[in-house]
């Protein structure tokens, strides 16, 4: 598959999500799915629906994204305006940038390949990452069961 990159100048978007540091390892998806449900339960309890469909917000994790290496980051939703947090979910905010852009399509075991070419192709263009990286998961794996057709979208800011 061919992997096309792209800059792209991305607006603010208001979030809401739980941030914590857990392994890098096979449990991370389980983690994830947990964070998620606790996200949309909160946005529920607060009569608020997602702007868009769930992100991860990598706030430092292991380069090769495998192995067993710890990750620091947070899930959660895009919110059509700012609004508070409660207990573990916070409000937060994807920021206005200039970002290095992929799009994967395929099993999330495989996204490590993809950020690694996204990364060697910001280094080529003399870009440099700043601030934390994010996924978008634009493809409901509970509504798409083909693993070849879940589409994740990965955003590097970058100056």
């Amino acid at each position: 598959m061919t992997q096309e990159f792209e800059i792209t100048e991305l607006e603010a978007q208001p979030i809401v999500g739980i941030r914590l540091t857990t392994k890098m390892d096979e449990t991370l998806s389980q983690t994830m799915g947990q964070l998620f449900g606790e996200v949309m339960g909160y946005l529920g309890e607060s009569g608020q629906a997602p702007a868009g469909m769930p992100l991860s917000i990598y706030h430092s994790m292991d380069e090769t994204m495998q192995g067993s290496g710890e990750v620091d980051m947070e899930c959660g939703m895009p919110v059509a305006a700012p609004m508070e947090g409660g207990g573990r979910v916070a409000a937060g905010e994807l920021p206005a940038c200039k970002a290095a852009t992929a799009t994967h399509m395929g099993p999330y075991d495989d996204l490590g390949g993809t950020w690694m070419a996204l990364r060697g192709w910001v280094e080529s263009q003399g870009l440099e990452p700043v601030g934390a990286a994010w996924e978008i998961y634009v493809t409901d794996p509970g509504a798409e069961p083909d693993q070849s057709k879940w589409r994740t979208d990965i955003f590097i800011p970058v100056k």
